[in-house]
């Protein structure tokens, strides 16, 4: 039954499912792809009169239309018209760094947990951030046409694989400015590996966070879907659910659902195709068994391992000598290493060859050349075993093809599977071994190919009828439920998946998280270091209007009532307006980021300032608010810090861009003819000038657990530390180690060295009262 989306669908990945190719008579042609999804999701795109956005290839240069199909073209892609395609140009140059250097150098060899393999160049991710950028702009583009086209509809953005890790976040923030309305998933063919692995990745909590830009993250098998959270559990310290598989994410805590969603095969066509191939042309002797082996030329892939055990099986079981013939079809691949490889792998099957061969027996077969479908699915239909043993695959669809070819009821034939793709989870009546298992792989060849019919036919029987039933159209049905896009059928009843969402964080969800560092014995006094704005109180839309909520003041007082509790607020406010605003005794307040402190006592600490700070400030002032302060921004003065308020450009029409980046390029020149430090917060929106000298949040905390505690402090307390933005990193840093740090997410992407995230103020509050119940516990067990 065909698949529907309910809206219009777009699709974006590297390539489009077809390539461009000049002719012989020069014009631009196109060869359809050998993805089978690819090809079938085409069908749907055109059916929901959506998009695609990928890379053309190298034929179609920028400023050419996109080919239509050849006429007379019954292939799926051939539904899917030029006008349907956005392209994306890509240079030599972006080829050469983001493909050939970051994904296939780097995240390849990673992604298949072989790490010394894998190569990690700056230039290589910069540009590999800016292929992404490139795509995410196309696919914009793709969103604004469709909402234009049918403003009621919430268009679907399918996001592929690895090369564009980074596109759904950038399409979710730029979405959001816009107010363009769209659903985004994301699904990942390759495999996703655990947490040991993803930390080797120098950039890995920018990926994770722009994977998590998505609504919904697929992949091939439970194992995928399980590293992944877990490596945004630990990567990205953020609350994970895996009872329902979800992410807490973003400002205000939104739940990203994680999904295994297997791939299947066009089952019914492979079918089709067994049923009309001429006979294999297998060059054997007679009533010799055939093994059957077919991968792309990839170190992931096994090769030498794979020949080493069909080495071992005719050592160790000579009844198989003259009796059974592997045969290895090595695919084009795109890998740098592939040339290596071949001669690698030519040269052990020669020694296999030359060790074994008989008159009229050669025991390996090398294929090196493309075959086409007919040829391919004579060969799985005809020949005895199928050996897919990758080290390391994402579905690896070998396996499934050969099934479904399987139509001889007197030759039901053996699968021989990895358990290290995702086809194994789902294919358990395969005979599954290590591949690294040298002495294994070949007693299971042996076992396969003495198999009885009966039993291979029951196990082939069970295998082909699950494929059919989770086909390729199942796949894609899957997701367009899983993501609430599905276009139900008259005969079919609505069946929507639960939509998943992560609970408020309770208190209890502390218990993970501070329990450990909490419960070290020895120490006597527990410190509490707070930012303010963001962290105790959410934002307002003016300072003035950022209020403490009621039942984060009570907690805090009676928290700073214990006299085993010290309570700290650490802010950018100046110090009459924090305490005003706290509104606490028996407290440290450090205001300006730290340059302003005051102990309970009523002593105060201002690091040494150069003597001319106060002038320059009052000069600053001036300069910003005659020359700066249009279209609603304004300074407010802190003393000897300055900060130049423009939320109020933050809304899309607010302010002409160009001009916005003038004003903001004049006031970082001012601040820096004026000898100040300039620095931002409140995500962006604020823009800084501080005296210049060495002192920041970090420095402050320091100084303020000093002058409490004195020298030899670390082992007698604990510290929590609480904030939100970049000022507050500054804190993180100093405290690295001495310290359990949380940091209230403001945006989609943020790097921090917080040891965890939490989603918005109320995260904070529900901290607090952890902490208040753990200390009376504490307090009691005395």
């Amino acid at each position: 039954m065909a698949v529907s989306s309910s809206s219009s669908l777009i699709v974006t990945t590297f390539r489009l499912p077809f390539v461009t190719c000049r002719k012989e008579n020069g014009s631009i042609g196109r060869t359809e792809s050998r993805d089978e999804w690819a090809r079938s999701l085409a069908h749907i795109v055109s059916q929901s009169g959506g998009q695609w956005v990928g890379w053309p290839g190298l034929a179609l240069q920028k400023g050419q239309s996109v080919p239509g199909p050849e006429q007379g073209d019954s292939s799926p892609t051939a539904r899917l018209s030029g006008e349907q395609v956005i392209p994306v140009f890509l240079s030599q140059g972006q080829r050469d760094l983001a493909y050939s250097g970051h994904c296939k150098s780097g995240l390849w060899p990673l992604f298949h947990s072989m790490a010394d393999r894998a190569v990690f160049d700056e230039d290589h991710w910069e540009e590999y951030r800016k292929v992404n950028n490139t795509f995410a702009e196309a696919t914009l583009d793709a969103l604004r046409a469709a909402l234009k086209k049918n403003p009621d509809d919430v268009p679907m953005i399918w996001i592929h694989d690895y090369h564009l890790m980074e596109v759904a976040n950038i399409v979710r923030r730029i979405a959001q400015q816009d107010n363009l309305a769209c659903k985004i998933g994301y699904f990942m063919h390759i495999p996703f590996p655990p947490w040991d692995m993803i930390k080797i990745h120098p950039w890995k909590d920018i990926f994770l966070q722009g994977i998590l830009g998505s609504d919904l993250v697929g992949f091939q098998c439970d194992d995928y879907a399980l590293n992944f959270i877990d490596c945004c559990e630990r990567g990205l310290r953020t609350r994970v659910d895996r009872k329902k598989l979800l992410v807490d994410h973003d400002a205000g805590g939104r739940s990203v659902k994680v999904r295994a969603l297997p791939l299947g095969i066009p089952f019914d066509i492979f079918v089709d195709l067994a049923k009309e191939a001429p006979a294999a042309n297998l060059n054997v002797p007679k009533d010799a068994q055939v093994i059957l082996s077919i991968d792309t030329l990839d170190f992931t892939k096994g090769l030498i391992h794979r020949v080493n055990a069909f080495e071992r099986l005719l050592e160790k079981y000579h009844i198989h000598k003259g009796a059974v013939v592997l045969i290895q079809v090595c695919l084009p691949s795109r890998s740098e290493d592939a040339q290596q490889l071949r001669e690698m792998l030519e040269n052990r099957i020669h020694a296999i060859n030359s060790k074994f061969s008989v008159s009229g027996w050669t025991p390996i077969q090398l294929i090196s050349r493309p075959l086409d479908d007919s040829e391919l699915a004579a060969l799985y239909r005809d020949t005895n075993v199928a050996l897919v043993t990758p080290l390391r695959d994402g579905m690896n669809l070998t396996g499934k093809e050969f099934v479904a070819c399987r139509i001889q009821e007197d030759k039901p034939g053996v699968l021989v599977l990895s358990p290290f793709i995702g086809a194994a989870d789902l294919m358990q009546e395969a005979l599954i071994v290590n591949p690294y298992e040298i002495g294994r792989v070949a007693d299971y060849l042996h076992n396969a190919l003495t198999m009885p019919v009966p039993e291979a036919e029951v196990r082939m029987n069970a295998l082909r009828a699950r494929e059919k039933k989770n086909d390729l159209n199942d796949w894609m049905k899957s997701f367009l439920r899983e993501i609430d896009n599905l276009a139900l059928s008259g005969e079919e009843t609505e069946d929507r998946c639960r939509s998943g969402t992560m609970s408020r964080i309770k208190i209890d969800d502390f218990d993970a998280m501070l329990n450990k560092y909490m419960a070290e014995p020895g120490w006597s006094k527990l410190c509490l270091l707070l930012d303010y704005d963001g962290t105790l109180a959410p934002h307002g839309s003016h300072p003035d209007l950022t209020v403490l909520p009621e039942a984060t003041r009570e907690v805090l007082q009676r928290l700073a009532d214990m006299p085993e509790v010290f309570v700290s607020v650490i802010t950018g406010r100046c110090i009459p307006d924090i305490k005003a605003k706290v509104n606490i005794k028996n407290i440290t307040y450090a205001g300006n980021h730290g340059i302003d402190i005051i102990h309970p006592d009523g002593t105060k600490f201002v690091p040494p300032m150069p003597e001319e700070v106060e002038e320059k400030a009052k000069w600053l002032l001036q300069k910003l608010q005659s020359e700066c302060c249009v279209h609603g921004a304004w300074v407010e003065n802190k003393g000897i810090v300055l900060a130049l308020h423009h939320e109020a450009w933050k809304d899309k029409g607010s302010i002409d861009p160009e001009k916005k980046e003038k004003l903001l390029s004049r006031a970082r020149e001012l601040m820096t003819e004026a000898g100040f430090k300039i620095g931002m917060s409140d995500g962006g929106l604020v823009t800084e000038a501080k005296p210049s000298i060495k002192w920041d949040k970090g420095n402050a905390a320091i100084y303020i657990l000093r002058s409490a505690f004195g020298v030899d402090w670390s082992e007698n307390i604990r510290i929590i530390f609480a904030g939100d933005d970049l000022t507050d990193e500054d804190a993180m840093r100093g405290l690295k180690g001495l310290a359990y740090s949380f940091r209230v997410v403001n945006s989609g992407l943020v790097q921090t060295l917080a040891n965890h995230r939490l989603p918005d103020t109320k995260g904070i509050l529900t901290m607090l009262l952890w902490v208040e119940k753990f200390m009376m516990e504490r307090r009691n067990k005395k």
